[in-house]
């Protein structure tokens, strides 16, 4: 009973995303060492799988150790340029954005109120929902989703890109300590062109976004809004915090 007692509480704290607890749990308590190097892979802890498949003496856990990094490895890869990619065409499209808000206050353009009452309605009938579903966190959620869009035109647009580029800022800091443990393992195995190569996507995404922090987030510039401009009530973005600096490993220390 105990056995099964702590297997499931196994499952939960891997759920929680506690996958190091939950492998302890299964290597200490359930005697399941192959489990527990299974959830420490799901938790991108490969260090941790690597040194728990030598203390238990099972070399035939390697390879899934192996394979479960690489594969990991060229996700996350692939995620930070995907992530580049975006951030350049949000940098674009925020200047563009900035430019008709401005023509728009200054009475020189006239909104395309087709296009915000497309959103308001949409607002409207997933808050009707939402409050059908007794308000529900998920219902609010998705209606903010739909809200604050990025597709071109929408009505929160400015503030949507602003959240995107801080949503990806949060994103490296989460990853930031993953990375630098598939870096490790990675030049562990001396494949040194795959760490080089998530090395720098990393480090590239970090310089886009330092660069153009002012072009997201300009000087604030207070100015008395002229009299009878039409006015783009909108959500403040805060700017995150001045730069980013993610404990990225330098190459030459392992080379």
């Amino acid at each position: 009973k105990q056995w099964y007692q702590r297997r499931v509480r196994a499952g939960n704290l891997k759920r929680e995303g506690k996958h190091s607890k939950a492998a302890y749990l299964l290597d200490r308590f359930c005697d399941d060492p192959d489990t527990a190097v299974e959830v420490l892979c799901e938790g991108c802890l490969f260090s941790e799988a690597l040194q728990l498949s030598h203390v238990r003496g099972r070399v035939d856990l390697l390879p899934a150790v192996t394979t479960a990094l690489l594969a990991q490895s060229e996700t996350t890869f692939m995620v930070l340029q995907e992530k580049k990619d975006l951030i350049e065409r949000l940098s674009t499209r925020i200047v563009l954005v900035r430019e008709r808000r401005a023509a728009v206050e200054a009475g020189e353009e006239a909104m395309d109120h087709s296009d915000l009452y497309s959103d308001a309605t949409s607002v409207t009938t997933a808050s009707n929902v939402s409050r059908r579903s007794s308000r529900s966190a998920k219902g609010r959620r998705k209606a903010e989703k739909k809200r604050y869009s990025l597709r071109e035109g929408s009505k929160f647009e400015y503030f949507a890109i602003q959240e995107e580029v801080k949503s990806t800022l949060a994103f490296l800091r989460d990853q930031d300590t993953q990375i630098r443990d598939m870096l490790s393992m990675l030049l562990i195995q001396g494949d040194r062109d795959r760490a080089g190569n998530l090395l720098t996507a990393q480090r590239d995404l970090v310089a886009l976004l330092e660069s153009t922090r002012k072009v997201f987030w300009p000087p604030v510039q207070r100015e008395e809004d002229e009299e009878g401009a039409d006015q783009i009530e909108e959500p403040v973005s805060l700017p995150p915090p001045e730069s980013l600096r993610p404990n990225a490993i330098v190459m030459n220390q392992f080379l």
